[in-house]
């Protein structure tokens, strides 16, 4: 869904939502779940010039293959990627990531929601969403490529929580024709 900030007839805050149409077929419900107790609680502090998805790989690999979920909570980078979606004009895939956005010098990390996946090989997969705001102020947000961000001059936090008994793997959606990471039992 896009959410827009667009007033409705005097109502201050209204946000109009829109729904996003693929041209798949429908799959309900659009919500899948298993439940997997957390097994590890990691607290992350990558120092001023790391390069993050390098980094988390190095630390996701002492856990062996299991997903995750995570938030980055503070800090700064040199330079980072972005997609957001746009509207292609295709009529079997009308929605897709755009090209890459490209910041450099300080940017302020507000906000990121990591999801830790893996391919159908079992390599590890970082799909991360994020808020952040560049050096003139400006707010930017979409899917942050976190192969692509180093670290600024203060340091990155980041919190993981890592499933004992469960992981996502990627694997098609018939609705948006989409690569997604789906839950998946796990030994």
């Amino acid at each position: 869904m896009k959410l827009s900030s667009k007033p409705d007839d005097g109502h201050p805050g209204f946000v109009e939502v829109r729904k996003f149409l693929h041209a798949g077929q429908p799959s309900y419900p659009r919500t899948l779940d298993l439940e997997a107790n957390p097994a590890e609680e990691l607290r992350i502090t990558l120092q001023p010039g790391t390069r993050v998805g390098d980094a988390l790989r190095r630390v996701l690999a002492r856990y062996g293959q299991r997903g995750g979920v995570g938030r980055m909570c503070g800090g700064t980078a040199r330079i980072l990627q972005y997609h957001r979606i746009e509207n292609t004009g295709d009529a079997n895939r009308p929605y897709d990531y755009g090209p890459p956005h490209v910041l450099q010098g300080t940017i302020s990390f507000v906000t990121g929601a990591i999801t830790v996946g893996q391919n159908q090989d079992g390599k590890i997969l970082l799909h991360c969403h994020s808020g952040f705001i560049d050096g003139d102020g400006t707010i930017h947000g979409g899917h942050l490529l976190l192969d692509t961000v180093e670290v600024g001059d203060d340091p990155l936090i980041i919190r993981l929580c890592l499933f004992s008994q469960g992981a996502f793997v990627v694997n098609s959606d018939e609705e948006t024709l989409f690569s997604l990471l789906h839950p998946t039992p796990m030994e």
